[in-house]
């Protein structure tokens, strides 16, 4: 392949010279150059990276010392929190950090103090609701379970939770694109089981199959072209044992 006939008028980068370049990508005049700089390149970053290295160890051994001080200074507390000198100082206005003020120009804190304005604010997560939910009496609900949550727990379908959550006017909010759901009030609704009448007219489709040795296609076939009545219960669906058995059992004539 013949050789590129344009020509290009650039400067190196490296010894400042005038050259003709075949490649606009062409930074360097010649070989000596591009070397040069490729060496200088990697001296660069070996300088800082020792220097990073070296700033770091010095962080390191100056918060080590700051450890064992029992009395602090405001810088000292703005380099142990990683803050400016103004962001300790509103803590000090607000009250929040105890501190001593000796003179005009030297303020003191001690080191058990901030250890203990530290300890006594643990971050809690809690999901900030523009429109908090209230019980019955008014009094905020803090308590929430997922959907997730309240399927595992009563052994109910996602379909479930919804139908009872509506029928039952649950609490429930939107945080971060899950459902979260009044835990007092799922203990209430989730945990009453509908009882059975007295007549214990009803029986579930794993009773059904397993005691006329149906598959699940042939129940649901049954129901379905029968149009017989049926209730679901959670996980569980029912239907009245008079139908399924007047269609599987039918009485005969003695």
């Amino acid at each position: 392949m013949s050789t590129a006939k344009i020509r290009i008028k650039k400067i190196c980068k490296w010894c400042g010279c005038e050259f003709e370049a075949q490649k606009c990508t062409t930074s360097y005049c010649s070989k000596r150059c591009s070397e040069a700089a490729y060496k200088d390149r990697k001296r660069k970053e070996l300088v800082g990276k020792t220097e990073a290295i070296e700033n770091s160890a010095r962080r390191e051994a100056e918060t080590s010392e700051l450890q064992e001080k029992k009395f602090l200074k405001v810088t000292d507390v703005a380099k142990i929190l990683g803050v400016t000198n103004r962001a300790v100082y509103n803590l000090i206005y607000r009250g929040v950090l105890n501190a001593f003020r000796l003179s005009s120009q030297w303020t003191i804190i001690k080191r058990s103090d901030l250890d203990a304005m530290i300890k006594a604010r643990p971050y809690e997560r809690q999901p900030k609701l523009s429109n908090h939910p209230v019980d019955e009496s008014g009094e905020p609900i803090n308590e929430f379970y997922t959907t997730q949550e309240i399927r595992e727990k009563f052994e109910v379908s996602n379909s479930w939770v919804f139908a009872q959550g509506k029928a039952h006017n649950i609490p429930r909010v939107y945080h971060r694109g899950k459902t979260l759901w009044s835990k007092q009030h799922c203990d209430r609704v989730f945990s009453v089981k509908e009882e059975k009448s007295k007549e214990e007219d009803w029986i579930s489709y794993s009773e059904v199959r397993a005691k006329y040795n149906l598959t699940r296609d042939q129940l649901h076939y049954y129901v379905k072209y029968h149009g017989l009545k049926r209730k679901k219960i959670g996980k569980y669906t029912y239907v009245l044992i008079k139908e399924i058995e007047a269609i599987l059992n039918p009485p005969t004539l003695k």
